[in-house]
């Protein structure tokens, strides 16, 4: 039987776990005064090897709403920190260059960048002229591995032909970083690329395997860091962080389980 010490750390890890297991489906929930921001997402698969990182798909979803119903500020920055258990890895990878998307559908992008796509989403929105209606509009995004002032990006390309067609693109610039999260990836907005915009809500999903000097690779890949002796582990999977035109800036830290394969 196990005692002391032992016994009472086997307590808080089943205890934590129980605890954060049952809230993973539930997302987490933010606001400053009547800005409310929900975000929530996860990583697939859960079971992963404890020593060896593995493939894994990043998802993240962030919904913006006022407790007013009016629209809400337009987003000016967004950044996406990861958990340092998890790496990014682009070595090999082909790059995609923003003149080769410009202004373009969702199907031209891909048919000139698709050999560099590392992910999709969707993205819903609104556009309000002075002394005119707000128009709704929704769309697909088209993530490509990119490099941007000689560091590694992402080319976030965001198409929709509702109303009308309108093409963007917003570029995530990839730092590393030390302590918790160990990978960060940062957007700017600028009031010139969205002066009469704003968010309704913004879903992204990162994943890509590749083929190297003949050899399997991720994008993305990860390992279950679960304490010596257990095969569950607890752990901050995101800080996703959003700053509006109005200065409010709205963050939450998104936890996650997982289990150790095999």
């Amino acid at each position: 039987m196990l005692r002391g010490k032992n016994r009472i750390a086997v307590l808080v890890v089943l205890a934590t776990a129980l605890v954060f297991g049952a809230s993973l489906a539930n997302a987490e929930l933010v606001e400053r005064g009547d800005l409310f921001v929900k975000f929530s997402g996860g990583i697939e698969p859960t079971k992963l090897p404890r020593h060896e990182h593995a493939p894994i798909t990043v998802r993240v979803d962030g919904t913006v709403k006022t407790l007013s119903g009016d629209r809400p500020p337009a987003l000016r920055f967004i950044s996406i920190a990861i958990n340092r258990g998890g790496r990014i890895e682009t070595e090999g990878l082909p790059k995609c260059r923003r003149s080769e998307i410009e202004a373009s559908t969702s199907r031209r992008a891909l048919a000139a960048c698709g050999d560099a796509l590392v992910g999709s989403g969707r993205y819903k929105a609104g556009v309000s002229f002075p002394e005119q209606s707000t128009f709704p509009l929704q769309g697909q995004i088209l993530a490509f591995n990119a490099v941007v002032d000689g560091q590694r990006a992402i080319l976030a390309h965001v198409y929709g032909n509702k109303p009308y067609p309108n093409s963007r693109i917003f570029v995530f610039h990839i730092h590393e970083s030390g302590g918790t999260f160990g990978t960060v990836l940062t957007a700017a907005l600028p009031k010139a690329l969205n002066r009469n915009g704003y968010l309704k809500r913004i879903v992204l999903n990162l994943r890509r395997d590749f083929v190297y000097k003949g050899k399997k690779h991720s994008y993305l890949a990860a390992a279950c860091g679960a304490p010596t002796g257990f095969s569950v582990g607890v752990f901050p999977f995101v800080r996703v962080g959003m700053t509006f035109e109005d200065g409010r800036k709205l963050s939450s830290t998104l936890i996650r389980t997982c289990q150790v394969r095999g």
